[in-house]
């Protein structure tokens, strides 16, 4: 998958997105768990793009309007930034999977199992590990 400029802006988008809601003190598996299962994810991470990406704060406004967010143990902000960007490149490279998909084939307890060897790939190679690993979970 070759990126250009605009997709570029909107993986760095997401993962600015995620990395504000550490700086906002929200717990990190409770805010990717209720974003991936939310509506305002439905719309941003739908094949089709969206006026919703209007910036992270604006994101995260319109998703405490949508439901509560948990004040807790955040992940690393590095951590987090990669999260956003895969969940984005993900929905370039398969953009038939929704948010919700996304999340079922790379739920976060793999992502944190899985980071130390999945960061340093490619998007695209990392994203075929988790969607492998998934069908394995399932197959067994």
């Amino acid at each position: 998958m070759e990126l250009n400029a605009i997709n570029i802006g909107y993986c760095e988008m997401s993962s600015d997105l995620f990395v504000q809601s550490a700086r906002k003190g929200y717990d990190s598996k409770d805010f990717i768990e209720k974003l991936m299962n939310s509506q305002t994810a439905a719309y941003l991470y739908h094949k089709d793009y969206t006026e919703m990406w209007r910036g992270s704060s604006y994101i995260i406004e319109t998703l405490e309007a949508e439901q509560p967010l948990l004040k807790g143990p955040s992940l690393p902000e590095d951590i987090l930034s990669w999260i956003g960007y895969l969940f984005e490149c993900w929905k370039l490279t398969y953009p038939d999977d929704s948010a919700k998909d996304i999340l079922k084939q790379a739920p976060i307890d793999t992502l944190l199992l899985s980071y130390q060897g999945l960061h340093v790939m490619t998007f695209e190679d990392a994203i075929g590990e988790l969607k492998e690993i998934a069908r394995k979970k399932v197959s067994s």
